[in-house]
């Protein structure tokens, strides 16, 4: 079944990278030429690197390497540590609005469990981020998990605009600036979701989208993101 599923997220990928981005002539981590065979717009290097990249997260939260979840978080799964050629690819998705950059991760992203999940729903970005990028990374990725899992995706988080960016604070200052920030709809009510995002770091965004959520009525909270950054026990 894995399988099928991500041969059917390669052709997707190969589709939209052709709508979006159809002269992809270099490597989306590294801008080496590419050849006509190369897949998901990386190079060989590039793609053997995600790989040792897959495999190292996978050891890390198999063997428990991971800190403590916040309230409300039945599990966290990341495709990869937040370094390399995945920082690259999520750099270039987040900041230089390359939305092919996308499509890597999700294929990383569709091979981790999800569990029993019943809904996804991407983690929102600020009125004024979504004016200066253009869209929501999170929701890009999470739609490309939706057409390969054939799971519905709804929008259902809300965030407020009038807060400092999360990505100049540190630990502490994070969750008091997010707390309250954020509201769910109640369509959510009864229903196991699963919360899609690009970064994990201190995890006080996830806290606060599961606190809107489980307020709204969710059943559970599970959350699916493309990298998480290393924490040394």
């Amino acid at each position: 079944m894995k399988d099928t599923l991500l041969s059917l997220l390669r052709r997707a990928a190969g589709a939209l990278l052709d709508l979006l981005y159809p002269e992809r002539a270099a490597c989306l981590c590294c801008d080496r030429a590419l050849g006509e065979d190369e897949q998901d717009g990386l190079c060989p290097a590039c793609v053997r690197a995600l790989e040792r990249l897959e495999l190292r997260q996978l050891q890390r939260e198999e063997q428990g390497e991971t800190e403590p979840l916040p309230p409300g978080i039945a599990y966290v799964h990341a495709a990869y540590p937040y370094t390399g050629q995945a920082r690259s690819l999520i750099l270039k998705l987040k900041f230089e609005r390359q939305r092919p950059a996308a499509v890597p991760l999700a294929r990383a992203m569709a091979a981790l469990p999800a569990g029993e999940e019943e809904l996804l729903v991407p983690v929102p970005t600020t009125r004024r981020r979504l004016r200066e990028r253009g869209f929501n990374q999170a929701q890009v990725l999470c739609s490309l998990l939706a057409g390969t899992w054939g799971m519905p995706m709804e929008e259902a988080l809300m965030r407020e605009d009038d807060r400092t960016a999360q990505s100049t604070l540190g630990g502490q200052s994070r969750r008091a600036n997010l707390t309250g920030c954020m509201r769910a709809l109640t369509s959510v009510s009864g229903r196991r979701v699963l919360l899609v995002d690009d970064v994990y770091t201190t995890g006080s965004t996830v806290a606060e989208a599961a606190r809107a959520l489980m307020e709204a009525g969710a059943a559970s909270v599970g959350v699916i993101v493309a990298a998480r950054t290393e924490f040394d026990p």
